[in-house]
């Protein structure tokens, strides 16, 4: 787990980190497929376990559905795939996000880690 992913997941290293959790409130529709995200960042995120069919440094269009306040957000973005293995899953770079798509995500993630109203 990224170390940022422990900032706003609330984990530290001696938890040592669940091989297959899930970011409450994400999900990922990537070629009709959804996912449950192990891990969201500001520019990355990373699918765990990942059963499709990319490749490294492949660029692919996804879509991200987040939940703040009971209330779905869907938006289409691209990425870029930086690593992917049967141990690591899939580890992505979102590129060049639209501005509404960035705001909203980082709302999603302020909310995440302030606690202060209910995501998922």
């Amino acid at each position: 787990m990224s170390w940022f992913a422990r900032i706003i997941s609330g984990k530290s290293a001696a938890d040592g980190g669940q091989q297959n959790a899930s970011v409450p409130g994400a999900r990922l529709l990537i070629d009709r497929q959804e996912y449950g995200l192990a891990e969201l960042g500001v520019r990355t995120f990373r699918v765990r376990p990942y059963e499709g069919a990319l490749i490294g440094r492949q660029n692919f269009s996804f879509t991200l559905i987040l939940t703040v306040d009971n209330e779905e957000f869907s938006c289409l973005g691209s990425g870029v795939v930086r690593e992917i293995s049967a141990q690591q899953g899939l580890i992505a770079k979102f590129l060049a996000p639209q501005p509404v798509f960035d705001r909203k995500l980082m709302e999603f993630l302020a909310r995440r880690r302030t606690g202060q109203r209910r995501v998922g």
